[in-house]
């Protein structure tokens, strides 16, 4: 099987070794998104921005390889606060959609990131 590194060149790309996505197959591997903007900077303190943004991040990488949110297989959000959950499902459906028979297979995480100004993380698995 091919494996294809996919970085799309206008999303921001932070200093850390990894692709935006690897395609094998036609499995689509997305690497975790902080919240970042255009300038790889996150809106401090502000879930509600950091999760459209980067919940926006996937989507783009998603389509720029040729996929959508609708192939997604698998999620996994990586939460700072879990009182952070309840807005998180809220927002998570205004990407996903209130239809529980199209929702992908999700995993939430409590879990300490990499930078103290990330407040989440989200990774995928999605067909291509």
């Amino acid at each position: 099987m091919s494996r294809v590194v996919v970085n799309n060149p206008e999303l921001p790309r932070s200093k850390s070794p990894h692709s935006n996505a690897v395609k094998v197959g036609n499995l689509l591997f997305v690497s975790g998104f902080p919240g970042y903007d255009k300038d790889v900077q996150v809106a401090k303190g502000d879930f509600a921005t950091q999760m459209r943004q980067a919940l926006t991040n996937v989507r783009r990488t998603l389509e720029y390889a040729g996929s959508s949110l609708e192939k997604v297989a698998k999620v996994n959000v990586y939460l700072d606060r879990r009182a952070d959950f309840d807005e998180m499902n809220d927002i998570y459906r205004e990407f996903f959609g209130d239809d529980s028979s199209k929702w992908p297979a999700r995993t939430t995480i409590e879990a300490r990131l990499p930078r103290k100004e990330f407040l989440l993380e989200i990774d995928c698995i999605a067909e291509v």
